[in-house]
């Protein structure tokens, strides 16, 4: 929780998710199920976007309010100019819909990313007409505070939030990595001590 938690609680601490708000959270996966956990713990309605059709039941069952499949064509139509913040935890690569995600966002919305890529590969070429409509921000975050730890901490405390996680021996860290390469995993590893 002190390193994908806090990646993904400050921008939304920072962004105001919370009652009121319209939060889409694209990626489920390591930082992805923090990011609903935690924008739903804050009060904030989640629309979760993934492109794993097998994620989608888990993405509910995280506490998002609304799953969308990213492999339909028109996936952002329905949430045109709708929400006042996403978080991105997908690998910035040519195949992130940068323009469909702005799409999304109410005026002045932001798109906050802390999808890091596994390889040097650009960001999609984005045209000012993208961002134009709304008024969009695009943006980063760094990993948070000591202070948003303290308040992370504090909620998750008081409503529960719970990383799921998969314990390993130590031994298997091999497969651990293996995992993450391969998108297996659901969705921390906890390496364990090896029992003699």
């Amino acid at each position: 929780m002190l390193c994908g938690g806090l990646t993904v609680f400050s921008p939304l601490k920072t962004n105001g998710a919370g009652p009121g708000k319209r939060v889409g959270i694209v990626g489920i996966g390591g930082l992805g199920h923090y990011a609903i956990l935690f924008a739903k713990a804050l009060g904030a309605e989640v629309v979760a976007f993934t492109h794993t059709k097998d994620k989608m039941d888990d993405a509910k069952k995280l506490g998002a309010d609304h799953v969308v499949d990213t492999t339909n064509q028109d996936f952002a139509k329905p949430y045109a100019t709708s929400l006042d913040l996403i978080v991105s935890t997908m690998d910035v690569t040519p195949a992130l819909p940068l323009k469909e995600l702005l799409s999304m966002l109410y005026v002045h919305g932001r798109l906050v990313d802390v999808g890091i890529p596994d390889m040097d590969k650009p960001m999609p070429t984005l045209h000012a007409f993208d961002l134009v409509p709304n008024g969009a921000y695009i943006g980063g975050s760094h990993v948070g505070s000591k202070t948003e730890c303290m308040e992370m901490l504090k909620l998750a405390a008081e409503k529960g939030v719970k990383p799921w996680i998969e314990e390993l021996p130590m031994s298997q860290v091999k497969d651990a990595i293996q995992g993450v390469l391969h998108n297996k995993v659901r969705y921390r590893y906890v390496l364990t001590q090896d029992l003699m």
